[in-house]
């Protein structure tokens, strides 16, 4: 049986590489990889934060150092048909169109609000994007996806329905101390993270099913 889904190359970008992004990257690359008329894709990888030890249990790297560096590499080694950029910052206001200009589908995978808001409006700026959002507490969690064509909305926006993200109280990475980076991480299960991921993986296959 031939797949139900339209392929095409792809120019994705994962933002976030921890407990989410971590797994969706390698998760969405295999799949990726092994269909042929989405070989060739580009996947940028997007993350100005360290893997470290006290990451073991709940993100997937095989070794220490910079997320964006260290998953690039291993990616590229295991799925040759993809071609893979590594950009070892955090997304910013002042940056974010450098990063995101000419993409089509952007896996927000961060745990702040802040930046939720700086990409769901540089989403709204474009005229074809597929945006899906991830994001989790240690045992719940929620996926949206955001969809814009030839310049008009498909669905509600990220900050339609959360005025949380609309009003972000928290800081993005890019403003915190090196003390506040530290101890900004809650608790979160590997578990909760897979789940999070595979929807996200889910969304990317059911849209482009119907793209």
């Amino acid at each position: 049986m031939e797949p139900s889904y339209s392929g095409k190359k792809r120019n994705i970008s994962i933002i976030g590489l921890g407990g989410i992004g971590s797994i969706l990257s390698e998760k969405i690359s295999r799949f990726l990889n092994y269909s042929p008329t989405f070989h060739g894709s580009r996947i940028k990888l997007i993350d100005g934060d360290e893997y470290e030890e006290k990451n073991l249990q709940r993100q997937e790297f095989g070794s220490f150092g910079r997320k964006s560096s260290v998953k690039s590499v291993e990616l590229s080694k295991e799925y040759p048909n993809l071609n893979f950029e590594s950009i070892g910052e955090y997304v910013t206001p002042f940056n974010i169109q450098g990063f995101l200009s000419g993409e089509d589908v952007i896996f927000l995978c961060v745990d702040n609000h802040k930046t939720r808001k700086v990409v769901s409006n540089f989403s709204e700026k474009l005229d074809n994007v597929i945006l899906i959002s991830g994001g989790n507490d240690f045992i719940d969690g929620n996926v949206q996806t955001y969809i814009r064509k030839d310049g008009k909305d498909i669905t509600p926006s990220l900050t339609d329905y959360h005025p949380e993200i609309k009003n972000p109280k928290d800081k993005s990475p890019d403003e915190m101390s090196c003390e506040e980076l530290a101890i900004s991480s809650a608790p979160q299960l590997f578990f909760t993270n897979l789940t999070a991921a595979t929807i996200m993986c889910w969304s990317f296959y059911n849209t482009v099913a119907e793209d």
